[in-house]
């Protein structure tokens, strides 16, 4: 993975600001953030009650989960702007830029897949360089080639940064989610699976909120950093 970052930095951040960043914004606007991702990820909870698995379940999954990653930019950026967010404003400015943005989610998604199977490094690269593309495409309206190049430049230079982010998110979820769903599935049995899939579904929602306002972050601070660009140039374009 030939990730360099030498380019000195305008902007100093680091994986504990981005990580801070992102985990501020949402305990601040908890109830728009999580609310959303919990509307947005009932038709999954409702598929896994009722038993629904297979090619359904994951292009609802996939779908959804990407439609929570673009509305919560907008709310992500507003809020690093200072303004106040909310539900509504979040839906009707994400699925305003809705189109180009979920192919961009679903092409980087396959891309990066691929590169797992194959070698693992390949996906993780893809992975960093990719690591902007959805702000990219729902705030720049780059179109979809043009977010994959946009992302590749904000990120260059920055890649062990933005790796370090990634990876260190992935691992807290990871140890949530999986000491959560142990505990519970030790203390109501194998065979009471709905409480647990509901619970999951209220904790999911919560990372989702996360990862969702985490790609926010890294995409403004990138722009602060190797551009200079304010918030509000940035925001500016909600206007």
């Amino acid at each position: 993975m030939a990730m360099s970052d030498a380019r000195p930095s305008s902007y100093e951040w680091t994986v504990g600001s981005a990580i801070g960043a992102a985990f501020s914004t949402v305990f601040g606007n908890l109830v728009p953030f999580v609310g959303l991702a919990l509307l947005l990820g009932l038709p999954s909870l409702l598929l896994t009650l009722a038993g629904v698995t297979g090619i359904v379940k994951i292009v609802v999954d996939l779908v959804m989960g990407q439609v929570i990653t673009i509305t919560l930019i907008y709310g992500t950026v507003q809020s690093l702007r200072g303004s106040k967010v909310g539900i509504g404003d979040c839906l009707s400015q994400g699925f305003g830029r809705l189109p180009a943005a979920i192919g961009v989610a679903i092409l980087a998604g396959l891309g990066i897949g691929v590169g797992m199977v194959l070698l693992i490094v390949p996906g993780l690269f893809l992975m960093t360089m990719w690591a902007v593309v959805i702000p990219s495409a729902v705030i720049e309206k780059t179109g979809i080639g043009a977010s994959f190049t946009r992302s590749a430049s904000l990120t260059e230079g920055r890649r062990w940064r933005v790796f370090g982010v990634i990876v260190v998110s992935w691992i807290v979820i990871m140890v949530i989610t999986t000491g959560i769903a142990f505990a519970l599935v030790g203390a109501l049995g194998a065979r009471n699976m709905a409480p647990v899939f509901i619970v999951m579904w209220i904790v999911g929602a919560f990372l989702q909120a996360y990862m969702s306002s985490l790609s926010g972050v890294l995409y403004t601070f990138l722009r602060r950093d190797k551009e200079g660009a304010d918030i509000e140039s940035i925001a500016r374009v909600f206007d």
